[in-house]
């Protein structure tokens, strides 16, 4: 499933859309009209609750469909399919931040009112998405034919399934989903994780009937199908046009907030890898289980923050206030945490004989299962960071994710010292996370602080 965030996380039956338009076409499909909102409907917690209503849903359906795998085919199998899919994780590299510069952009400029502009940036980042995504694609193919060379079948197939999705990721995880940010698109958002969620359920035929090239059209469906319905419902409806002045200025805008985002995602990616060298591939097989039931969790603190953002990017567009970027921040991440630890705590007690009667082959996963339940109380805390990419302050962002990688990387060779044991890397990935976000409300803090000192000088 190509939905972001998931955190270290780091994948859909709808009638596709329309084929996507020549890359040098002008736009010529009206944008669609805004639409009128009530005030329940446009508050923040409607928002958030819009976008997790649905994605508890296809968490439960993930659950169900993550579960369901694990008796179909061995920890072995379902490493190999894990450990290539990391290449997604480090694709990302390629589109420089000139995605990452339209998430920002675009909610800025409608908070200012500036539709032209809207459209202009949305067109010229789309033809990015896919000048990058079919150069990636290209590429994985290359591989892909190279082990079908060697007659290294199964790899052949999961190189060639990561080819077709490193599409679906540029395209539609880092274009068409940073679109969508009314609570009628969040709506449809969490409706299209649900179809993903149920479709990779039923699905699981395929695992059943043909083993690892079963989790390769599983994913190839589920992909596919998400980016069709993506692409029907698409809030920005301007065709590809490849446009140097505007792609500059997202990538001016992008390519800080690029930097120290895929060094706080490529910290999640860094750590499967990490597994994957020290554990092995059984070792990653299990940790499979391990990171299906952190992002089980994660959908709520992703929701919030895929939602608080570019609210946060509109109201900086009228106010230019940090304070106010953090009290809207405020009260979602406070019901986040309250929600969270309840649940969280009645996991903890269950997962073990959960694991032990429902998948017994990867009750070895257990401890570290337990650890990564914890991850997402710390993420409940994250939308705050927000300010540092919409106030462009990533320099302090950067800061903190580099010293929170630190504490994570000395508390896993510490860890791992004399035995190898998986529970280590979820507990040192706490460990770092902690440290992360306490630098981050420190420099939150400081942002605010200044800002009052500048208003007090002022008058």
């Amino acid at each position: 499933m190509l939905r972001p965030v998931r955190g270290p996380t780091p994948c859909p039956t709808a009638r596709p859309g329309p084929s996507v338009p020549a890359m040098g076409d002008h736009p010529r499909e009206p944008e669609v009209a805004p639409r009128r909102e009530s005030p329940a409907a446009s508050s923040l917690l409607y928002l958030v609750g819009s976008l997790a209503g649905g994605s508890f849903v296809s968490m439960m359906l993930r659950m169900a469909g993550g579960v369901l795998q694990g008796r179909l085919v061995a920890p072995a199998t379902l490493g190999l399919f894990t450990a290539i899919g990391l290449v997604l994780g480090y694709a990302p590299f390629l589109q420089l931040g000139i995605l990452n510069g339209l998430n920002r952009e675009l909610p800025y400029y409608v908070g200012k009112g500036d539709r032209r502009h809207v459209q202009e940036l949305a067109a010229a980042a789309q033809a990015w998405a896919i000048a990058v995504g079919c150069a990636a694609c290209t590429a994985l193919l290359c591989v892909a034919g190279w082990q079908l060379a060697h007659g290294e079948l199964w790899q052949a197939a999961g190189w060639f399934t990561n080819a077709v999705l490193s599409i679906c990721l540029f395209y539609n995880t880092y274009y068409l989903q940073m679109t969508y940010r009314t609570s009628h698109d969040f709506a449809r958002l969490a409706s299209v994780g649900v179809v993903e969620s149920a479709l990779g359920l039923v699905l699981l035929v395929l695992v059943a009937q043909f083993n690892f090239y079963g989790l390769c059209l599983r994913a190839l469906s589920v992909g596919l199908v998400g980016t069709a319905i993506m692409f029907y419902w698409r809030p920005v409806r301007v065709s590809p046009k490849w446009n140097i002045h505007h792609l500059k200025h997202l990538l001016i805008i992008g390519a800080p907030i690029f930097g120290v985002g895929i060094l706080y995602s490529w910290w999640g990616v860094m750590n499967s890898t990490l597994v994957l060298r020290f554990a092995g591939i059984e070792g990653m097989g299990l940790y499979s289980m391990v990171l299906m039931a952190g992002a089980s969790l994660e959908f709520i603190p992703s929701a919030v923050s895929q939602v608080v953002y570019p609210r946060m990017a509109e109201g900086y567009g009228r106010s230019a206030s940090v304070g106010e970027l953090i009290r809207i921040a405020r009260t979602p991440m406070m019901i986040t945490a309250a929600v969270l630890l309840p649940v969280i705590a009645v996991a903890w007690l269950l997962v073990g004989p959960v694991v032990s009667f429902v998948v017994p082959a990867y009750i070895g996963a257990v401890p570290a299962i337990k650890w990564s339940l914890l991850l997402p109380i710390v993420s409940s805390l994250a939308p705050v960071n927000s300010v540092f990419n919409v106030v462009r302050r990533q320099d302090l962002y950067v800061v903190a994710v580099l010293l929170g990688m630190a504490a994570y990387g000395g508390s896993v060779m510490w860890l791992i010292r004399g035995q190898v044991k998986l529970e280590a890397f979820p507990q040192a990935m706490l460990a770092g996370r902690a440290v992360f976000m306490l630098l981050c409300y420190v420099f939150v803090a400081h942002l605010r602080r200044g800002e009052r000192n500048r208003t007090v000088l002022a008058t």
